[in-house]
């Protein structure tokens, strides 16, 4: 197993790289036979969605967290050894301090 830590542009970018959709059927009538589903590619996928700066210390009372600059849609991976990491690569980042959100294995 091998984690990754990936940054998207925005959830939706996420989505179509993280999730297959198969659309809805329909019948001749327009009424719908299946509905719309949502698979994930990967078996491990822990979203983290938007990423911010490391708050000061001490931390001021009336402190606003302060996000990323983009892309800032933040997802770690455990890939399993069967699954294929290609289309993952474009978006893999070295996180700096190291992700305090990581996997157990």
């Amino acid at each position: 197993m091998t984690p990754l830590y990936l940054s998207f542009t925005d959830e939706a970018q996420a989505t179509s790289v993280l999730y297959t959709t198969t659309p809805a059927v329909l019948d001749e009538d327009g009424k719908i036979i299946a509905e719309e589903t949502i698979t994930p590619n990967y078996m491990n996928i822990d979203t983290i969605g938007v990423v911010y700066e490391p708050a000061p210390i001490p931390t001021p009372e009336d402190y606003v967290p302060v996000p990323y600059p983009v892309p800032n849609w933040g997802v770690n991976v455990l890939l399993l050894d069967s699954e294929n990491a290609e289309p993952l690569q474009p978006y893999s980042v070295q996180p700096s301090p190291f992700p305090q959100r990581v996997w157990a294995i």
